[in-house]
């Protein structure tokens, strides 16, 4: 039969202890999350298809729409926001600050975006 030695059963349960005390924790106890929203509104029916090419920390991507709403999904930070000219209407670059936990909403045939 083998022996069990006090000192190594000590040292498995001090081991056990110090494990979540030292960063690795459940997803559910984690702080929260750093998700930022972009939420694009097309209005260019008089316009046309319009293209937006969205570059954020965590997502990249574009989307192309006249008419419709469009969410993006990434990490918190600067996006940036370009709108591609389409014959009718002029180019346009927008760097946006999104806080985490936070929505911001683009009308991509606006001028004031």
């Amino acid at each position: 039969m083998r022996r069990v030695v006090r000192s190594t059963v000590l040292a498995a349960v001090a081991l056990a202890a110090a494990i979540p005390a030292a960063g690795v924790t459940a997803p559910a106890a984690s702080a929260a999350s750093n998700t930022a929203y972009l939420k694009l509104v097309f209005n260019c029916a008089n316009y046309g298809p319009t293209t937006v090419n969205v570059n954020g920390p965590g997502r990249t991507s574009s989307v192309r729409d006249d008419t419709g709403t469009h969410y993006l999904t990434g990490r918190g930070g600067i996006w940036i926001v370009k709108r591609l000219a389409n014959g009718r209407i002029a180019p346009k670059t927008a760097y946006l600050n999104v806080p985490a936990n936070t929505t911001r909403t683009v009308i991509v045939c606006n001028a004031n975006w």
